[in-house]
């Protein structure tokens, strides 16, 4: 009798945890429908690298534009990335109120201003390889006002 109830009580173990494998599953699916579905989910978006921007900074190489928008906050981050051997701040940093100003229009918004975290810094630069090519990358955030 003892073992008839062991055994009976682990196949109820068992199957309990089969079954909550498959709740947790589903759970992570709808989860991830939901932020799909999310208007004020952070947006990630790639922007082309088009002939408007191409005519801001002609000389730099294998370059990667995106930016993140949070649009419950307003707050988005540009961020530039090219080879460092023709980085130019300045050329970045063109690129970057291009992209804003082409954004704002996009979205109607009126204003933009920057928000970094240290007084008087329009972004920030970080250095890094990606196999043996140098990079440098060039990021800003601003708050979008309407």
């Amino acid at each position: 009798m003892k073992k008839i109830l062991m055994f009976a009580v682990a196949a109820i173990f068992a199957l309990g945890s089969v079954f909550a494998q498959d709740a947790d599953e589903i759970l992570a699916e709808v989860a991830a429908e939901e932020q799909a579905n999310d208007p004020n989910a952070v947006q990630t978006i790639e922007i082309e690298d088009n002939e408007e921007y191409k005519a801001l900074h002609p000389k730099a190489n294998k370059v990667t534009l995106t930016l993140t928008f949070t649009p419950l906050t307003g707050e988005a981050t540009f961020t530039y990335v090219c080879v460092r051997s023709s980085y130019d701040k300045g050329e970045a940093m063109n690129v970057a109120m291009a992209v804003y100003q082409d954004f704002a229009a996009e979205h109607k918004y009126k204003h933009y201003r920057y928000i970094d975290n240290r007084k008087n810094s329009l972004g920030e630069e970080k250095n890094y390889k990606n196999g043996k090519i140098p990079y440098v990358s060039y990021t800003s955030k601003v708050l979008f006002t309407k």
